[in-house]
C-alpha cells in the first residue's frame, strides 16, 4: 500500500525567487486546503516556507490525485506561472523527499540545519490552526526523531544554510566592515555566522534605524539585506567607491542601489553547491533510508487498538462537552436534529475505522 502522503510545491531547483515568493504568499490562503478537506480529498496539511522553497505536505487516501488537485488549485491562483514548476511527489517518493529536505540533503548548502527547524514549525502551525490529522502527526514525530538523530550522529554536517553562501561571496571581495539590515531570526543568524569570521567587523541594524545606517554606510564595504518585505522597497544611497550588496530576501528587497554591486538570492543559489564530505553524506543518506522505511511501514499499518480507544474518547467528549455549547441558542427541535446527525456520523466513522483495523 502506498503511503498516504504527498508533497506539492516549488523549490530553488526549478523556480526563481520571485515565483517562490508568490507561492509563499499563498501559504496564508487556507481556502484551497479547506476545500480539498471538505471534499474529502485531503485529511491533513502543513506548509513549509523557507527562502528556497514553499511546499505543502498533505495526507490523503489518494495522495497522487490529491496532490494533482492541490497543484491545480495553486496554479489557478497564479495563472502566469508555468504549471510544470510545481512539483508533485506522492507515496513513497513523498516520504523520502520530505525526509531528505528535513536533514538538508536537498539544500544548496548540504546538511543545513535551519530547514529542519522550519519543517517542524510547519507541523506545529498546522496543529495550532486545526488542519493537521493523526497521520500528519505521525509524520511530524518521525521527522522530529530524524532531526535529533542527525544532530547526534552527524555533528559535522553544515548548519549555516544561506549564511554559508553569503560568507562564500564576501570572501571573494575585499571586505572588512559589513552591515546587516534586519534584526529578525534570519538577520540574527546571519550576524552569528559573519561574526565568526576573524577580521570582519559586523554590525546589525533594524529598519527603524535605516537613516542612521545610511549615514554611516559609506564607511562599510558591504551590506547584507535580511528583511522580508513582500516587494522591493529599499533604496540604498548611491556611492562612488566600490561596494557590495547581498540581497538575501525572497522576493528581492533592494529597489535601487546606484554604484553598488548587487548579488541576489537567485545568484547565491545558482553558485556551486556546498557539499558535505562523502562520509557525512552517506551517513545522512542511510538515516533517511531507515527513517523512510519506518515511516512508510507505520503509515501503512492499521490504527492500533489504543488509537481506536483514543478516537472513541475524543468522540464522546465532543458529543457531550463541546457540541452542546455549539448548539446553544438553536431551537430545541433543530438542535436535536443536528445532535442526532453528528452522532450518527461520528458513530459510522468510528465503525469504519474499526473495520479497517480488524
Amino acid at each position: 500500500m502506498s503511503p498516504p502522503l504527498a508533497v506539492v510545491g516549488v523549490s530553488w531547483r526549478a523556480a526563481n525567487t520571485v515565483v517562490r515568493s508568490q507561492f509563499a504568499a499563498l501559504a496564508n490562503d487556507l481556502e484551497p486546503i479547506a476545500s480539498l478537506r471538505q471534499a474529502g480529498y485531503v485529511s491533513g496539511a502543513a506548509c513549509v516556507t523557507t527562502c528556497s522553497r514553499t511546499e505543502w505536505i498533505i495526507t490523503s487516501d489518494q495522495p497522487e490525485w490529491a496532490g494533482s488537485l492541490l497543484r491545480g488549485a495553486l496554479a489557478s491562483r497564479l495563472p502566469h506561472v508555468a504549471p510544470d514548476l510545481v512539483q508533485v511527489r506522492a507515496g513513497s517518493a513523498a516520504v523520502h523527499y520530505l525526509l531528505r529536505v528535513a536533514v538538508g540533503l536537498d539544500s544548496v548548502a548540504e546538511g543545513e540545519g535551519a530547514v529542519g527547524r522550519q519543517v517542524l514549525k510547519a507541523f506545529e502551525l498546522a496543529r495550532s490552526t486545526g488542519i493537521s490529522d493523526g497521520r500528519l502527526h505521525r509524520v511530524w514525530k518521525h521527522v522530529e526523531r530524524l532531526i535529533h538523530t542527525r544532530r547526534d550522529e552527524v555533528p559535522g554536517a553544515r548548519s549555516l544554510g544561506v549564511q554559508a553562501l553569503v560568507r562564500e561571496v564576501l570572501h571573494e571581495h575585499p571586505v572588512k566592515r559589513i552591515a546587516i539590515l534586519g534584526r529578525g531570526e534570519f538577520g540574527q543568524a546571519m550576524e552569528r555566522s559573519l561574526k565568526a569570521v576573524p577580521g570582519w567587523e559586523v554590525t546589525t541594524w533594524a529598519r527603524q534605524s535605516l537613516d542612521t545606517l545610511f549615514s554611516e554606510l559609506g564607511a562599510h564595504d558591504a551590506l547584507v539585506v535580511c528583511t522580508a518585505g513582500t516587494s522591493p522597497w529599499l533604496n540604498v544611497p548611491g556611492r562612488r567607491k566600490a561596494g557590495l550588496i547581498i540581497d538575501a530576501g525572497a522576493p528581492p528587497q533592494v529597489k535601487s542601489a546606484p554604484g553598488w554591486t548587487t548579488v541576489g538570492l537567485d545568484t547565491l543559489l545558482s553558485r556551486p553547491e556546498l557539499h558535505l564530505s562523502e562520509t557525512e553524506r552517506d551517513r545522512l543518506g542511510d538515516l533517511v533510508h531507515h527513517a523512510s522505511t519506518a515511516l512508510t511501514t507505520e503509515l501503512a499499518a492499521p490504527a492500533p487498538a489504543s488509537a481506536l480507544a483514543a478516537i472513541d474518547a475524543d468522540r464522546f467528549a465532543f458529543l457531550n462537552e463541546q457540541l452542546p455549547e455549539l448548539l446553544a441558542g438553536l431551537p430545541p427541535k433543530q438542535a436535536r436534529r443536528v445532535r442526532q446527525a453528528v452522532g450518527a456520523f461520528t458513530h459510522q466513522l468510528l465503525k469504519r475505522t474499526r473495520e479497517a483495523a480488524s
